[in-house]
């Protein structure tokens, strides 16, 4: 549980893309405690991975619950949290990142200058029209308003 594969992830790192229940995460944690601040060869954490793949707002307030400094964490590109959201078009994770734990990152702009918001527009997102979709996009909007004055 502690042997990186080639590029740099862990199991745990590997379980959170693969979108496994909360139950089997613990375990990985529990095997290997480090493994929640343990970066891969582009220096995402295992929150970043869970942000943009994972389907369980539940897994990401377990990982946030364990070190709330994976928060402002950010990759080699300077992406945060809320970044890897938003590229995965996770509206759940989004909402909870901006409602309840405030992502400060709304207005951070990655090594390509872009914000977060930039990164759901370029998402893979198949329904722009869904309510989720949406939702999202107010929020983000809601939060940092400048992001209008870009364009």
């Amino acid at each position: 549980m502690m042997t990186p594969d080639s590029n740099g992830q862990l199991p745990l790192h590997t379980a959170l893309q693969n979108n496994v229940r909360l139950g089997s995460i613990k375990l990985l944690v529990k095997g290997n405690p480090s493994a929640i601040r343990t970066v891969d060869t582009n220096f995402a954490l295992p929150l970043h991975v869970a942000c943009q793949h994972h389907d369980s707002i539940t897994i990401i307030q377990y990982l946030l619950g364990l070190d709330m400094r994976t928060l402002r964490a950010v990759d080699y590109d300077d992406n945060t949290a809320l970044h890897y959201a938003c590229r995965g078009a996770r509206h759940e994770i989004i909402a909870l990142l901006l409602e309840k734990y405030e992502a400060v990152s709304v207005s951070k702009r990655n090594a390509q200058k872009k914000v977060p918001i930039d990164l759901l527009w370029e998402s893979n997102e198949e329904d722009r029209e869904s309510v989720e979709y949406t939702e999202s996009v107010f929020r983000l909007l809601k939060a940092y308003p400048e992001t209008l004055m870009c364009f």
